[in-house]
């Protein structure tokens, strides 16, 4: 998050960014195969949290049966740690806010089967003025570790000047040293490049400011997360920040439309609601097990942009397609009109995508969770409301001789 500006930005050669990285390059963990899933304090909650709101989070998720979808981490933002550390250096909790301290609330979500995600900051103070890990990556790696802490968020407040190319990787080596498998979230908001050196550094890396909880910014980081789709891949992906749907910004056609994009682009699905009271329509988006399972597909392809990519499609209104492969040879794809305004016909041509020509495709609509029928080199959309979407899976169809000869 960024709650306070960040300071200049030093150059580095290319020889020193390069000697940087020489004696240890990429974060060799096991986790994130996928895009990480889970829920987070800060959307919703932002400093007023506690271990009574933690636990009870933890209940819900698997109360409401979300951990089976996937949603398994829960993660505390900013504001649980103090100001000061302790008289070894270690980091401490707020001991109002937390009492019984973060092994405590770590061991109360691993009894859940969930995992016990945890906020720092790059620089000396956290983005609200708490204890930061600049020049502490060693010794809060471990704290973390002894805690039993499964997830790092790890953002770019009062950096002190310091390169991002410097701070996150020594993070990144402080946690490999622990031994223990820590998801590494960089949010340093998608600054200095990180595109560059995220991919070796995290296994996922903001590529955008901070989301907020209305269609402008919804629209915003996920077209400026396009950019670099390319370099996403299992263990490593692109992250437009966490979700918004739940927290009330957004009518349901926009939540629908937000679910789904950061799905086909493999962003990380991580919630921001209060699980508490939720509407059961906000609910079934979240839970809609066919727009998580193009998320979670083990191929790991970013779904990119395909039609209509241009700036001057986008001041027109024009629909646009975003769309990639999956590991089973389907095609998911996003249609989204991003206007408040209704648009008219559109027709999808399968080439476009990726299928080849003259192929019969096999239509899935994901959110009416039925099949639509076969079609060949395009299938076309009657009409557009304004912020809609459709989401589908197409399944290119074997010809008889293909059948036969496998």
């Amino acid at each position: 998050m960024k709650r306070i500006q960040s300071s200049r930005i030093l150059a580095l050669s290319p020889a020193i960014i390069a000697l940087l990285f020489q004696s240890s390059w990429g974060l060799e963990n096991s986790v994130g195969k996928t895009p990480q899933m889970g829920w987070n304090t800060w959307n919703k909650f932002a400093c007023s949290i506690n271990e009574t709101l933690i636990k009870k989070s933890a209940d819900q998720i698997v109360d409401l049966g979300l951990d089976k979808l996937g949603y398994k981490y829960v993660n505390i933002d900013d504001c649980w740690n103090a100001v000061e550390r302790d008289s070894q250096g270690r980091m401490q909790a707020d001991n109002q806010t937390f009492p019984s301290g973060m092994k405590a609330v770590g061991d109360y979500i691993h009894s859940k089967g969930l995992k016990f995600g945890i906020y720092s900051s790059a620089g000396n103070l956290t983005c609200q003025g708490r204890a930061g890990s600049l020049y502490h990556e060693d010794i809060d790696a471990q704290t973390w570790a002894d805690w039993g802490v499964d997830y790092l968020k790890y953002d770019n407040c009062f950096n002190n000047d310091v390169p991002a190319i410097v701070r996150y990787p020594s993070m990144r080596d402080a946690l490999l040293k622990t031994g223990r498998d820590i998801f590494y979230s960089i949010c340093n908001w998608g600054y200095e490049d990180t595109y560059k050196w995220g991919p070796q550094t995290g296994n996922s890396w903001r590529t955008t400011m901070d989301i907020k909880d209305v269609w402008a910014s919804i629209q915003y980081n996920f077209r400026y997360n396009d950019i670099h789709y390319d370099i996403a891949k299992p263990g490593a992906w692109n992250d437009p920040d966490m979700l918004e749907v739940g927290n009330g910004g957004l009518t349901l056609v926009q939540e629908k439309t937000h679910f789904a994009l950061w799905a086909v682009a493999k962003s990380p699905l991580i919630l921001g609601c209060d699980l508490d009271t939720v509407s059961k329509e906000s609910f079934a988006i979240i839970t809609n097990q066919e727009i998580i399972a193009i998320n979670q597909d083990p191929l790991g392809v970013q779904g990119h942009c395909r039609v209509h990519c241009t700036y001057y499609d986008i001041i027109e209104n024009r629909a646009q397609v975003y769309a990639g492969p999956l590991a089973n040879g389907d095609v998911a794809a996003v249609i989204v009109n991003w206007a408040y305004t209704n648009l008219g016909e559109f027709t999808l041509n399968f080439v476009d995508v990726d299928i080849p020509e003259n192929t019969p495709v096999l239509i899935r609509d994901l959110w009416a969770h039925q099949d639509l029928g076969v079609f060949t080199n395009n299938f076309t959309i009657s009409h557009f409301d304004g912020y809609e979407s459709f989401s589908y899976r197409l399944t290119p169809q074997k010809s008889f001789e293909q059948v036969f000869l496998q």
